[in-house]
């Protein structure tokens, strides 16, 4: 005697009525049979989460460059106006609302390594690997729609000894500091130091001035140390070793003694500078380096930018 076992079903459960009609599909919930199911719906959820982060309304437009950028500034007296330099030499001005290139600034051979704005806005200074620093006329933002690619060259171009990392302007007086070997301070009218400052071997790799005491400004070293400077003496202030090197630092617009430094320990400390024995505050939350910090006009938030968990870096408002 033989045994056969018959599968039967109804035609008309898996014909579609319609040809608009989707295709019927049946589906076994035991959960025996999915044993990864658990596994496969995190992977989902974790997927719907990053397109999420990377079409969120935050995100308004991409502005492209043909190489990796490595220094951006704002202008202080055009909201819709920002500069971005790239590791090709290639220095842009966008117009933000319209999301277009206003100008091309060409000069620079090597890597672009820092920019800063002049008090009035109208002028900027750029500094790059092939140790020259280059003063631009920056152009106001117009209105009217239409891309305008024309180049520009640099009014003034300063000649250094080595390399530049680093650059920022007074916030009152046309001179700017230059960070690399030594820090160099430049008028705009001369094309050597007006002074230089030095304190120990070590590269420097950033500089900020205090923007509420302008004739204070700070640097941050590849030998983990921080500097303070007044242009008002001929030499340095206070030196501070940190555990581990410094990436950045930004001065507190409202409060003049107080500035925030980003570290590689995937920290942020905030010190006050009349005592650097101990930090006011110690920010925890990245998973790796923190490159770059910045005040908000109000000295109440900051933001800065680092490393993040697997899949991409992050940025993060302190």
């Amino acid at each position: 005697m033989v045994k056969v076992k018959v599968i039967n079903r109804q035609e008309e459960d898996y014909t579609k009525e319609r040809s608009q009609d989707l295709n019927k599909v049946h589906r076994n919930y035991d959960p025996n049979l999915h044993q990864l199911e658990r596994a496969h719906e995190y992977n989902r959820a974790l997927n719907a989460a990053k397109l999420d982060r990377v079409f969120a309304k935050p995100f308004i437009a991409a502005l492209p460059h043909d190489d990796g950028i490595t220094a951006l500034a704002r202008n202080p007296r055009s909201l819709n106006s920002i500069v971005s330099g790239a590791a090709d030499g290639d220095i842009r001005i966008w117009d933000v609302a319209l999301k277009r290139t206003l100008r091309r600034l060409v000069g620079h051979t090597g890597a672009v390594r820092g920019i800063a704005f002049a008090p009035d806005g109208e002028t900027a200074v750029s500094c790059s690997t092939d140790c020259t620093v280059k003063l631009w006329k920056v152009p106001y933002a117009p209105f009217e729609s239409g891309e305008v690619q024309q180049d520009a060259e640099p009014v003034f171009e300063f000649q250094g000894k080595n390399a530049f990392r680093g650059i920022d302007h007074h916030w009152c007086r046309n001179t700017f500091a230059t960070a690399g070997s030594v820090v160099d301070i430049w008028d705009h009218t001369r094309s050597e130091p007006i002074n230089t400052f030095t304190w120990g071997s070590d590269t420097i790799t950033s500089a900020r001035f205090n923007p509420a005491e302008p004739d204070v400004f700070a640097t941050t070293g590849s030998d983990r140390g921080l500097v303070l400077y007044d242009l008002r003496i001929s030499t340095p202030v206070r030196k501070l070793i940190m555990q581990t090197r410094s990436n950045a630092l930004a001065w507190n617009p409202m409060e003049a003694f107080n500035f925030t430094l980003a570290n590689e320990d995937s920290c942020l400390y905030t010190f006050d500078m009349r005592k650097l024995k101990s930090a006011l505050c110690v920010h925890k939350d990245f998973v790796s380096a923190v490159m770059d910090v910045d005040y908000s006009p109000t000295g109440r938030e900051f933001v800065a930018g680092g490393g993040g968990p697997p899949g991409g870096g992050g940025a993060q408002v302190g």
